[in-house]
């Protein structure tokens, strides 16, 4: 069986991290052989052929006439185990617009016979990328339908995100990551579901949460003011609602600033904010621009950010697009809460 090696320059705790400039063309693709987080430090041209992906449906209608590769980085990887695959990829600037196109390979993995099965072109200008649905993170999520995204965000229900894809053992893929907005800033790719890749091992054991001191009564506040607000474990339930963690990220400082606003469109929502199983931020009407909040982390490793539900205003769920800057990093989630669970993000301090 053919194995797949990961070229590494070197490991994180959360992954790894590479250069781009070697794996800007099909023929030098990144080849990962683990579902894992992976840090892209730079990205800079279309490699040594830049046809690679002419005339690509998605992008047929936006301003390079089907062109998809810019600033492009390409993953290979092969199926070990049949399941569901999705990734999620972060911009490290949060007004970059990144596109992507997933390739199905053949046997030969001979890429002028590779089929796409994933297109995603939808951007929007930099002057609305804090607030539009068609920017910041991107990839394949589970609850999505669409498994193509036309350039530009006028269509209605346009978003950033495709239908996860249900793979079989033995195929090959690869996906070609462009950042269409600029040369130079890099992003993060992070791969889940349960189809494995070749080197992930065969049984997960999900770790178990340390015992914390059970934390001391928070007032509740309309804003984010009490820079004592204390640490506490993730809450199973909030208000009866199951508590989901959808994404865990890193901050290098205790002081963040949180900017909130709503990702798809201003229609009524108000939610509440929870940290730990404190509410920090009490009935938030979300709009489309963003709404500013600064945070001081109490001491502690280990942080969850909770949105809560208030009101669906006329449709649900409630979409909120959440940006933690930590003085150095902008890092932008988008978290949803419905009647049954709520989404929240793990912030780990280092």
């Amino acid at each position: 069986m053919l194995r797949f090696t990961l070229f590494i320059t070197l490991m994180l705790t959360s992954g790894a991290t590479l250069m781009a400039q070697a794996h800007a063309d099909f023929n030098t693709a990144m080849e990962i052989c683990k579902k894992q987080s992976y840090r892209i430090d730079r990205t800079g041209g279309e490699g040594a052929n830049n046809h690679e992906a002419d005339f690509i449906a998605c992008f047929m209608n936006g301003e390079n006439f089907g062109q998809a590769e810019e600033n492009s980085t390409w993953i290979k990887f092969k199926i070990e185990k049949s399941g569901s695959l999705t990734f999620t990829i972060t911009p490290q600037k949060a007004d970059d617009d990144i596109d992507f196109v997933v390739y199905k390979l053949p046997e030969n993995e001979d890429f002028s016979q590779a089929n796409i099965v994933r297109c995603m072109a939808a951007g929007d200008s930099g002057a609305n990328a804090l607030t539009s649905s068609c920017m910041g993170e991107t990839g394949l999520r589970d609850g999505e339908k669409d498994t193509s995204e036309d350039a530009g965000c006028s269509d209605p229900g346009d978003n950033t995100w495709l239908a996860p894809l249900r793979v079989v053992s033995g195929e090959k893929y690869v996906i070609l990551i462009s950042n269409v907005s600029s040369r130079g800033p890099g992003f993060n790719i992070r791969f889940s579901g349960s189809a494995k890749l070749p080197c992930d091992e065969d049984k997960q054991i999900a770790e178990k949460p340390k015992p914390k001191p059970k934390p001391k009564p928070l007032e509740e506040t309309a804003a984010i003011k009490d820079p004592a607000v204390p640490l506490t474990n993730k809450p199973a339930s909030i208000g009866g609602r199951e508590v989901v963690v959808g994404k865990t990220i890193a901050v290098k400082n205790r002081t963040i600033k949180l900017k909130i606003w709503d990702s798809q469109v201003e229609d009524g929502d108000i939610i509440s904010i929870y940290l730990g199983d404190k509410k920090v931020i009490d009935n938030l009407y979300l709009r489309s621009k963003p709404q500013e909040f600064d945070l001081q982390l109490p001491a502690g490793k280990e942080h969850y950010l909770t949105v809560y539900a208030e009101s669906f205003g006329k449709s649900e769920p409630n979409t909120a697009r959440v940006l933690i800057f930590d003085g150095a990093q902008e890092q932008v989630i988008d978290l949803v809460a419905e009647r049954k669970k709520q989404q929240s993000v793990k912030i780990i301090t280092e």
